[in-house]
């Protein structure tokens, strides 16, 4: 990886308005950035479309405890197994029903761009992140780069990158302060929200259990995030 020297900016990707943070001795990237890098993947592959490929890692059993995460999360393997466990022709007629079927539009937009009303920017800013890191999507997803699936992928992609530069600190840097500031101006912003959309058309929607789950982990994993910066 070479070295990017991303700082956290106001304004966008790259931009070094705001310099100067850094991150504190007690994270440390070879102990909790594979276990996120692992929970990312999860969640990115269960937000994906199920009539798209096979899910690459949440198809996999996974014991939460051998992960090393720095928090816990409520209820997560059981809520797995049951995604696991129901019939894909189900998990695809939920998932269109709720994010794909609509006369104007979706019930429940699963892209942050249009779930968030498309105010200004947020198209553009994703799209920043993505370019200053290298970051590509295949071109049956270039269309969508704020769909949730693609925006997880990215942060277990920043997780992979931190973890693997245990050896370069300003890579480390680079990956450690995106993964916040992504969050921070994306998903932490619009994920709950999208839960308890899904779950008020559909209380008993596996989708809404799902997504309030990840919900619950990117609150703990942003709140983590901040308390491993240091000014």
């Amino acid at each position: 990886m070479s070295e990017l020297n991303y700082q956290p900016s106001v304004s966008g990707a790259g931009n070094n308005d705001a310099a100067g943070r850094s991150i504190g001795a007690g994270r440390e990237a070879g102990n909790t950035a594979p276990g996120r890098c692992v929970i990312y993947a999860v969640f990115s592959d269960i937000a994906a479309s199920p009539f798209d490929a096979e899910p690459a890692v949440a198809g996999n059993e996974i014991a939460l405890s051998e992960l090393g995460l720095p928090y816990e999360l409520t209820n997560l393997e059981v809520l797995l197994q049951e995604w696991r466990a129901t019939d894909r022709d189900e998990l695809r007629r939920e998932y269109s029903g709720l994010f794909e079927v609509g006369s104007n539009g979706p019930p429940v937009p699963i892209r942050e761009d249009l779930h968030r009303n498309q105010p200004a920017g947020v198209r553009e800013d994703i799209i920043r992140f993505y370019e200053f890191f290298g970051y590509g999507l295949e071109e049956q997803f270039a269309w969508a780069p704020d769909h949730l699936s693609v925006e997880l992928e990215f942060m277990h992609f920043l997780c992979y990158q931190e973890a693997d530069a245990t050896e370069n600190e300003a890579d480390a840097l680079s990956a450690q302060l995106a993964q916040h500031d992504f969050s921070e101006r994306h998903l932490v912003i619009w994920v709950s929200e999208l839960a308890a959309r899904i779950l008020s058309q559909q209380p008993d929607a596996l989708y809404g259990k799902l997504i309030a789950a990840l919900s619950e982990f990117l609150v703990k994993d942003f709140e983590w995030q901040q308390t491993t910066i240091e000014s």
